[in-house]
């Protein structure tokens, strides 16, 4: 069996667009991966069959480009968890990406293939939802269309029989409040390359009270450079 992925991203049709992001199987495996296409092999997210779930950087990246000032003891690891408690029997809600109205801004071509979801309305956010399903489970049409009025994006089949779904929906943009931090650079970063462009791509990185851990599509400005 070949790899099995479903790749999808925000865009209005204009030329614009949210980051673009891929869920996949490698061959012959049952661990589902997710990662974010702009971030160029950095870090991915990584549901293992065994329940025990992480982000980590990527072996290499981590070990050429991480500064040993900025490691931790947890090493490459960024965030590790357990398979939360299914939402429903044998339905699993493993993780969400969240791309605000605004996040639509990036002036390049969706690359091929990806499925693409209209933007949201203003003060809205279209959410992305990755779902697990157990064999035994049977699923009418996808997850979430009767009770959420979910869109599905795709899905496959693992070898074991379990499946993999992706659907959108459009919510509420939730209020993150104002965050505050240190910028930090990968070796061979720096100031200035937050100056080509003006406008930034950044990634939040969340939890949610069921279990599931979020990501949001969000964008910045470079007002200055920090001494």
């Amino acid at each position: 069996m070949p790899e099995s992925a479903v790749r999808f991203t925000v865009a209005d049709g204009s030329g614009l667009r949210a980051a673009t992001w891929k869920c996949w199987t490698p061959s012959g495996k049952e661990d589902v991966y997710l990662a974010c296409r702009e971030l160029g092999g950095t870090l991915k997210t990584s549901l293992h069959q065994s329940g025990e779930w992480h982000t980590a950087y990527f072996a290499d990246f981590y070990e050429g480009r991480v500064p040993e000032e900025h490691r931790t003891e947890e090493g490459r690891f960024i965030d590790k968890w357990s398979r939360p408690t299914p939402i429903a029997p044998g339905v699993t809600l493993a993780f969400r990406v969240v791309t605000p109205w605004t996040s639509v801004a990036t002036r390049e071509d969706v690359p091929q293939p990806v499925f693409i979801v209209p933007p949201a309305s203003v003060g809205n956010a279209i959410e992305f939802d990755v779902f697990l399903v157990d064999r035994t489970t049977p699923v009418t049409g996808w997850p979430g269309k009767n009770k959420q009025n979910t869109k599905l994006v795709g899905y496959y089949e693992l070898p074991n029989g379990a499946s993999v779904w992706i659907v959108w929906w459009e919510v509420r943009m939730p209020d993150l409040g104002t965050r505050h931090g240190t910028a930090r650079f990968y070796r061979g970063s720096g100031f200035d390359d937050l100056k080509r462009g003006g406008t930034l791509r950044m990634l939040t990185f969340g939890d949610e009270t069921d279990g599931s851990r979020v990501i949001y599509d969000c964008i910045g400005t470079y007002e200055g450079s920090a001494t």
